[in-house]
């Protein structure tokens, strides 16, 4: 049996159908035989040709959509690893500081753990742009609206002058401490100091 091959003289007068409108039989007898080969061939690489192209269109799109997929993952892994980082680093290193001395067995570590977190307190008001001569007179002109934890602060530093000016007579407990702690605590977290 014969391979098949193309009937190249039905699809040339069709085609010349089609361009001239015309219905009658074209004779094709008289077109030389090597051009007749030379259409046949072309026809059939112009076939070969779309089909390899097509395979390669269909692997450069899937191959484009493997690397996408995984940049997105590249890209969500970094964020992640980022972020964990970002959860072990300190946001506010002297804060650590502070809370590590307050957790101390030495009760002068927690008077300078106060002292120090109120002289946080007051630098955070000024570079909010609170003014007063000091933290007393800044929390005086300070808005409780747009300061929900003002009263938290008020407390704190109250205590905070107990300690300064009383010094050692002042009778501190480790749960003076961890409730002042926690109150500068909660006002830092308001201004996202922490």
């Amino acid at each position: 049996m014969a391979p098949p091959s193309l009937n190249i003289e039905f699809i040339l007068q069709r085609l010349y159908q089609v361009i001239t409108g015309a219905s009658a039989q074209v004779d094709l007898s008289s077109v030389p035989y090597y051009l007749l080969t030379l259409v046949e061939a072309l026809a059939v690489f112009g076939i070969v040709f779309s089909v390899v192209l097509l395979f390669l269109i269909l692997y450069y799109r899937a191959r484009t959509l493997e690397v996408e997929h995984h940049g997105f993952h590249e890209l969500e892994h970094a964020a992640l690893v980022h972020h964990e980082h970002a959860e072990h680093e300190a946001k506010n290193p002297r804060w650590e500081q502070a809370a590590a001395l307050a957790t101390s067995s030495n009760d002068s570590d927690w008077r300078r753990a106060i002292i120090e977190a109120d002289i946080m307190l007051e630098q955070l008001l000024r570079d909010r742009g609170y003014t007063g001569g000091s933290l007393g007179d800044m929390l005086k002109l300070a808005n409780p609206l747009q300061f929900t934890t003002l009263d938290l602060a008020w407390e704190a530093h109250r205590m905070r002058n107990a300690i300064a000016h009383l010094g050692d007579a002042f009778p501190l407990t480790l749960r003076d401490v961890q409730s002042t702690m926690s109150m500068y605590q909660r006002v830092f977290e308001e201004f996202d100091f922490i």
